[in-house]
């Protein structure tokens, strides 16, 4: 026997999927236009994979991931709020102009200065 929330999900569905943006011919994936990062809020990708599904690999080391081919270090990819911001909050372009690291003086945990942290106790190191 149907539960309430059933009955109802079966009444809406036909609403629901007349509402839907995708259909069998215009199904959403990672090429999709809604998907990629052109300019508008809504894509954030850049159509060169990204996270999907994979296998895990047991040949390698169980925490480990390999990243080499998912497009994480574009500056193509992201919404249009993402990489400019929106009502003067935030975005990648503003980001970029106050941050301490780029891509000519990347982040180096090796080059961090962490007496100061050490001494006022804030880190612990056992």
């Amino acid at each position: 026997m149907q539960t309430n929330l059933e009955k109802k999900a079966l009444e809406n569905r036909p609403k629901q999927i007349i509402r839907n943006d995708y259909n069998n011919s215009d199904e959403y994936s990672s090429k999709h236009p809604d998907a990629l990062s052109d300019g508008d809020p809504q894509g954030k990708g850049s159509g060169n994979g990204g996270h999907t599904h994979r296998l895990p690999d047991y040949s390698k080391d169980q925490h480990s991931y390999d990243y080499s081919e998912i497009d994480t270090d574009s500056s193509n990819i992201g919404g249009q709020y993402d990489i400019e911001g929106r009502n003067g909050v935030g975005g990648r372009n503003f980001l970029k102009t106050i941050s301490l690291y780029s891509s000519e003086k990347p982040y180096d945990p090796a080059k961090i200065n962490c007496d100061d942290n050490i001494s006022e106790g804030q880190i612990v190191i056992i």
